[in-house]
């Protein structure tokens, strides 16, 4: 899984709009876990990192940091 550091994301709301938007895209069954405490959202690796930026940036949560 990638962890890709968010900015804005700090609330249950924020981390429900964010999972939306990546299973939206992604299909249902993508793993997407939300740790907003850290502001981190976790994908599958199969997820092409500069679509999950732009999705992200999207909804309103700009990327900061991709790590593997």
């Amino acid at each position: 899984m990638r962890t890709y550091e968010v900015k804005g994301m700090h609330c249950g709301g924020c981390g429900r709009t964010v999972t939306r938007a990546l299973k939206q895209h992604f299909g249902e069954d993508t793993e997407v876990y939300i740790d907003v405490d850290v502001r981190e959202v976790r994908v599958a690796d199969f997820a092409d990192p500069q679509v999950v930026a732009f999705i992200l940036n999207g909804a309103g949560y700009p990327v900061q940091r991709v790590s593997d």
